[in-house]
Formats: structure tokens, C-alpha cells, sequence
């Protein structure tokens, strides 16, 4: 009997974690649980040019348009050996810790 048990409470763990149907009788049997919903970071596809390459800062400067150059921090270092000054390229930007982050490119 105690096999069965237990099999079963490993099987459908939700059972194990609701609340006592009398919670008058023992108030401090009540759990709360708290569920923490994080969305993922919101991702933006950009399309420009390199303008300038800065490994010791982890940076690239990209041309978006015509007078308009920014920064954007890059996640993984072995972009800076795919792109060189004047490559159009494609980007996918998050905005992580605060910067705008490169998270993924492509070259056009």
C-alpha cells in the first residue's frame, strides 16, 4: 500500500501541494504559493551599417540612417570577428541590464 502511495504522489505531484479542505481547523497548514511570471525580453530587428567596431568595450556603432549612430553592446564577443566597418548587417536588440544589446546578426 505504501508503494502505490507514493508512486502516486510522484506521478501527480499537484495533489501534494493544494491546501487543506479545513482550513479553520489548522490556519497554519495554509500555504501560499507564489508564482513569479517573467516575460521574456522584448526583441527588436534592426537593419544598418557598421560604423565602427569596439572590442575592448564590447560596442558596436551602427548607422541606422542617414546622421543617426549608435551604440549597442554586443552578448557574444565572437561577433566582432564577422563584422568589419561598412558591412550592412541585420540585428536583433534587447535591452539587457540597462543596454541595448545585440543578441543576434546577421550580415546582408
Amino acid at each position: 500500500m505504501m508503494r502505490i502511495t507514493l508512486a502516486l504522489c510522484l506521478l501527480w505531484p499537484g495533489p501534494m501541494l493544494a491546501a487543506p479542505a479545513d482550513l479553520d481547523a489548522q490556519p497554519e497548514a495554509a500555504v501560499a504559493l507564489q508564482v513569479a511570471i517573467v516575460p521574456a525580453p522584448a526583441s527588436e530587428t534592426l537593419r544598418g551599417v557598421v560604423d565602427s567596431v569596439d572590442e575592448r568595450n564590447d560596442t558596436l556603432m551602427i548607422r541606422l540612417s542617414a546622421g543617426r549612430i549608435e551604440p549597442f553592446k554586443v552578448q557574444d564577443g565572437l561577433i566582432f570577428n564577422a563584422v568589419r566597418f561598412g558591412d550592412p548587417v541585420e540585428i536583433s536588440v534587447q535591452n539587457i541590464s540597462g543596454f541595448r544589446t545585440i543578441v543576434g546578426l546577421s550580415k546582408e
